[in-house]
């Protein structure tokens, strides 16, 4: 069978302690036909020097360096055109992909032609203790990730590979406009246009330090998803006034923007609106968007800081589904209600959950 080239795009800045051992593990793929397009973004460490050393190594590396610091997104796009690839994958240059990544993802393309995108399972690890590693999972199918790309990313961006087709003849690319969650918009606008998928299989190790974005600029990511909600507000006909776009986003992170019964209560309202949205005009597998809006329920109900009144509330919504709920999640919820923990910022939250 004729292997197709893959182009694997990998922006680099300032990551000289990891960079090496990122490269080489595509370079040691069990997939050969690839191209590596490292693109050093103006570096002020040994970083440029590490990626030529590497480059003279191996023929199927190119090193573009950029006359100017373009930062991540100016970065992607740029690369994206010097990319010469059928298939497009993404790489972090201080992440490790696992060795048969390319290959298993250039499969699933190849027999699943309906699907433009891929991406797979990780583990996540830190740095200072690389053996323990979590594994994190997303959904599998399209019409799961459908419902879940309602509120989060499901794709994970540096375990990605895409189609050529979803930059040139689909027309997308990162935008500016959703700086810190620029992934998360592109794979809800491809939504509309195209499938996605995960493989079960985890296939990259996903490095988690204190420098990452989601750490230094939480607020302006927060603001910027508001911008994805609009995306999939727009073809499902959902409102985009602020009010309303507060409530999606008090639903997506399951944190109540006010703590009062009737903000709690529109936030419920929210989540029947899908329901019914999806079982008149099918956008989604339903059963996992049910599943997925009683659990969203039971940690909204848990955030709200209402304290034990709200397990009337709770128990009284269609979205209450006991059945899928672990023991864990009762008794997280439980506590935080009886102490009405406020999310991620009391000292007792971050010595029981964290």
């Amino acid at each position: 069978m004729n292997q197709p080239l893959v182009s694997v795009l990998i922006p680099c800045y300032n990551v000289e302690k990891y960079v090496e051992e990122s490269i080489r593990s595509i370079l040691n793929q069990t997939y050969l036909n690839l191209e590596v397009v490292a693109i050093n973004d103006c570096s002020t460490d040994r970083t440029g020097e590490l990626l030529q050393q590497l480059a003279d190594e191996d023929s199927r590396m190119r090193v573009v360096a950029n006359e100017a610091n373009l930062k991540l997104i100016k970065t992607l796009n740029k690369g994206i055109l010097l990319c010469n690839g059928e298939y497009i994958a993404r790489m972090d240059a201080d992440d490790i992909s696992l060795p048969t990544r390319i290959e298993k993802e250039v499969n699933f393309l190849e027999e699943h032609k309906e699907h433009d995108i891929v991406s797979t399972q990780f583990y996540a690890f830190r740095s200072e203790n690389p053996k323990k590693k979590d594994l994190n999972h997303s959904p599998l199918f399209d019409n799961e990730l459908r419902a879940y790309m309602l509120f989060r990313s499901g794709i994970c961006h540096p375990a990605v590979m895409i189609r050529r087709r979803v930059f040139t003849e689909l027309g997308l690319k990162f935008e500016a406009e959703y700086l810190h969650v620029e992934d998360y918009a592109l794979w809800s606008e491809a939504l509309y246009k195209t499938k996605l998928a995960n493989i079960s299989e985890p296939l990259l190790l996903y490095r988690v330090h204190k420098n990452q974005i989601s750490s230094l600029h939480e607020e302006l990511q927060t603001e910027n998803k508001k911008k994805v909600y609009k995306i999939h507000c727009n073809p499902l006909g959902l409102p985009v006034d602020e009010e309303s776009i507060n409530i999606y986003a008090s639903v997506a992170m399951c944190v109540p923007l006010y703590s009062t019964f009737d903000y709690l209560n529109r936030c419920e309202a929210f989540m029947q609106s899908l329901i019914r949205l999806n079982n008149d005009k099918p956008f989604c597998d339903n059963e996992f968007l049910q599943r997925l809006l009683s659990i969203t329920w039971l940690r909204l109900c848990a955030n709200s800081r209402l304290g034990l009144k709200v397990i009337k509330i709770l128990r009284a919504s269609s979205l209450y589904k006991k059945e899928n709920y672990t023991s864990r999640d009762l008794a997280i919820f439980y506590t935080k209600c009886t102490f009405r923990l406020k999310y991620k910022k009391s000292l007792i939250y971050k010595l029981v959950f964290r």
